[in-house]
């Protein structure tokens, strides 16, 4: 079955600029490094699926989720690729003794 075509104009004005990445210290110790909470907001009008976060360098103490996010190589999967609905978002945590900067590579936007 063929998609319906993208609404003109909507997938240029999306792109991985639109996936907002923010953390926090939870205050929690892991293995006596400090817990971060990772939320990354779909700040666009449109679907995002198969998002990869440049992950290289990234360790934790704490078991993430690979649901949530699963490294592989230098980038990390998230939400097991599933697509973010527009401006939801999705979180996951992480312990080590600093907070790692992840920042979206690739994603596949879908305005249908």
């Amino acid at each position: 079955m063929k998609e319906p075509a993208p609404q003109a104009g909507m997938s240029q004005k999306c792109s991985t600029n639109d996936l907002q990445i923010s953390q926090d210290k939870t205050g929690v110790l892991v293995q006596a490094k400090p817990e971060f909470e990772v939320k990354v907001l779909n700040a666009c009008p449109c679907l995002q699926g198969n998002v990869k976060l440049g992950c290289d360098g990234f360790q934790t103490t704490e078991e993430v989720n690979p649901l949530s996010l699963l490294k592989s190589g230098n980038e990390c999967l998230l939400n097991n690729g599933s697509s973010l609905i527009p401006f939801s978002q999705i979180s996951f945590k992480y312990a080590w003794d600093t907070q790692f900067s992840f920042k979206p590579v690739s994603s596949e936007i879908n305005c249908n």
